[in-house]
């Protein structure tokens, strides 16, 4: 029988010694290989989620792109958020895998070094984070669009302080440079003339230990070393005399390049080359002897030597003198040596002891001597090399927009508010005379006198007038002008027409010379050149009965008549040139009172107001009306823009014009919405 364990005596506690220290201590060191020993990776256990040994970013320590793609290590179902300095540059949404890249697109990263990048994952609600820096330098830029045309000269922009790096058909070395502290660099290349295609790269001894960046894209250029021949002036001619307030130059060069024109060693003028000629002007020079040169750079930017330096006489003759003085060379030790430019002429050589010649005193006025009037008016030529015609639609377009059609809606509303004065002496009762603009009794030549008197005063005023002979010269060419254009541009064609169409009788319109008056006053006061001013002061009257086609069509030969007789006005002061001499001025100035007057004439007539031919062009066709107005206002703003030297203020004028209107348009409203509203009613 076995004894009960409580049947046995219990044994005292005995020290058994060190021995069984050692064994509990290799029980541990055996537990601890087993569990150093077990599986860490996500393989072990494919039903559960493992830790990854480490959450990092992987990326390059330098990217030679600022496009960077960012890579790393992170736990499985972790969302991943990469920041730089100043943003977040990508995120990696959370999925199963245990490594992350932003490429979808790419972290766009500036230049720069030591750039801190912090990538924060987010497990389940856990945040962790980890950083790193990065140095990034990406391509420099090079300027100019596709075929661009250069001396060799090539400019971009890069990172501060780069070396940059110009390569030529992608091997050959073709210039370095140092970008600036704003980034600017440029270079010049050492190759010939010819097509290329170039890149540039760069590089900084602080990002990636100096390592290049990629480099820009391509770009093909152009290089052109040749000079161009030098310039030549044709006008004025050397030895030649110049009256008038410009001196207009003429030459010719090489298409597409820029003339500069010196005189006495000082840049006047400029002038684009076009169709192998060009033309600019210089307005009042002092009277005397001058040297005139000039200079042409192509569309690459080299300059040709200067042309041969010839003189030129400007001002009137001297009482006794047979012609303008020889032209005497100034010594160097007295010329004005311009600036050390590309664009500067060298000062002519001139021979030892020349002496300076000084310019005669200006002699006294004549008859013959000329006025200027008209100098403003551009030449065709000019007209084209200025660009007015291409600045002309604007100013039609702006006319007609913010002019004409306001005032013919301010027109319609004040119709029935302005009376005329009243035509009957006697009473209400007193039959009234019949008002037709037909029955006037007044001779029409007679009536007319007195109103083209005050229209020749008004246009010479605008020019500018002194207490000198040759502008009673002027008044005479003036009022020959204006009775030109009022007898043969619209006395004969108009009466021609009517016999053709329906009769009529000629008439004095008091608004154009108001119109004139006004024209002719804004003109002097802002100083436009050449002037604006109105001088057809002659209308046809009609029956109020009579239809409106037949009007219309009467009408739009008188402004169709005065349209063609100011261009070939225009056409004839440009081939007449600067004159000199009694009849030689007078005719010019008549050629440019008959062409400024049409021109301002033909603008005021289509309007569609009053009993101007352009309300009855419009009452029969509103086509018809915008047609004819366009067409004239686009040829008289080639001519009132002026010439090389003129300065219309197109932006100002379309400024007062959108003034004009809104207030015309303003009025208009009120007169047709709000002031019938307020009318008491019963009334």
């Amino acid at each position: 029988m076995q004894p009960s364990p409580s049947n046995v005596p219990r044994r005292s506690f005995r020290d058994r010694g060190t021995g069984a220290f050692g064994r509990v201590a290799v029980l541990g060191l055996l537990v601890m290989a087993c569990a150093l020993a077990a599986p860490t990776s996500a393989e072990a256990d494919p039903g559960g989620t493992q830790l990854v040994a480490g959450f990092a970013i992987t990326g390059p320590d330098f990217s030679p792109t600022n496009a960077v793609v960012l890579t790393g290590t992170k736990d499985a179902g972790a969302s991943v958020t990469v920041r730089g300095s100043d943003r977040a540059l990508c995120t990696v949404v959370a999925d199963a895998t245990t490594t992350w890249q932003c490429d979808q697109p790419p972290a766009f990263i500036s230049n720069g070094n030591d750039i801190p990048l912090t990538a924060e994952q987010d497990l389940n609600g856990t945040l962790s984070s980890t950083s790193r820096t990065i140095d990034v330098l990406g391509a420099p830029t090079i300027d100019g669009a596709p075929g661009y045309l250069t001396t060799g000269l090539i400019s971009g922009t890069a990172f501060a302080g780069t070396t940059v790096t110009a390569t030529v058909n992608s091997s050959v070395p073709g210039c370095t440079t140092t970008a600036a502290g704003s980034g600017y660099w440029s270079c010049s290349l050492s190759v010939a003339s010819g097509n290329y295609v170039v890149q540039a790269g760069q590089s900084r001894a602080d990002l990636g230990n100096g390592a290049s960046s990629s480099l820009s894209g391509t770009l093909n250029i152009v290089v052109d070393r040749d000079a161009p021949a030098s310039p030549v002036i044709a006008t004025p001619k050397a030895g030649s005399r110049v009256l008038g307030p410009t001196v207009v130059f003429h030459g010719t060069g090489e298409s597409g390049g820029t003339v500069d024109v010196y005189i006495d060693n000082s840049p006047v003028c400029s002038s684009s080359v076009s169709a192998g000629s060009w033309s600019c002007g210089y307005t009042r020079p002092r009277n005397g002897t001058h040297s005139m040169l000039a200079v042409q750079r192509d569309a690459a930017g080299n300059f040709s030597a200067p042309s041969g330096a010839t003189t030129f006489y400007f001002g009137p003759r001297s009482t006794g003198t047979a012609g303008p003085p020889a032209a005497k060379p100034t010594p160097p030790s007295q010329t004005a040596t311009p600036a050390p430019t590309p664009s500067a002429p060298s000062p002519s050589p001139s021979p030892p002891g020349g002496r300076p010649s000084l310019p005669p005193p200006a002699p006294p006025s004549t008859w013959g001597t000329p006025t200027g009037f008209g100098a403003g008016l551009p030449s065709v030529a000019d007209s084209v090399a200025r660009g007015n015609w291409l600045k002309a639609p604007l100013l039609a377009i702006g006319f007609i927009a913010l002019v004409a059609l306001p005032l013919r809606l301010l027109a319609n509303a004040l119709r029935g508010r302005v009376h005329r004065p009243a035509t009957r002496f006697l009473g209400r009762n007193q039959r009234a005379i019949p008002q037709t603009d037909a029955t006037a009794t007044v001779n029409p030549w007679l009536a007319g006198a007195v109103p083209l008197a005050a229209a020749a005063a008004i246009i010479v005023f605008t020019g500018g007038i002194g207490g000198e002979v040759r502008y009673l010269r002027l008044c005479v060419a003036v009022v020959l002008g204006l009775a030109i254009l009022n007898v043969v541009g619209v006395a004969i064609p108009t009466r021609l027409a009517g016999r053709w169409q329906v009769s009529g009788r000629l008439r004095f319109l008091p608004i154009m010379l108001l119109a004139a008056v006004l024209a002719g006053l804004l003109s002097r006061w802002t100083g436009i050149e050449p002037p604006v001013v109105g001088g057809v002061l002659l209308g046809i009257g009609f029956a109020r009965d009579m239809p409106a086609r037949p009007r219309a069509v009467v009408n739009l030969v008188e402004v169709g008549s005065v349209a063609v007789l100011a261009i070939l006005a225009w056409i004839g002061h440009s081939w007449l040139g600067p004159v000199d001499g009694f009849w030689a001025s007078t005719f010019a100035e008549t050629l440019a009172t008959v062409a400024l007057a049409g021109f301002g004439s033909v603008l005021i007539l289509l309007l569609p107001i009053a009993g101007l031919p352009g309300r009855s062009i419009l009452e029969w066709s509103f086509v018809g009306w915008a047609g004819t107005i366009a067409v004239a206002s686009v040829i008289a703003s080639a001519v009132i823009l002026g010439g090389p030297n003129a300065a219309f203020p197109i932006a100002g004028s379309l400024l007062v014009a959108g003034a004009f209107a809104a207030v015309s348009l303003a009025a208009w409203a009120w007169l047709r919405f709000v002031e019938p509203r307020q009318a008491p009613s019963g009334t």
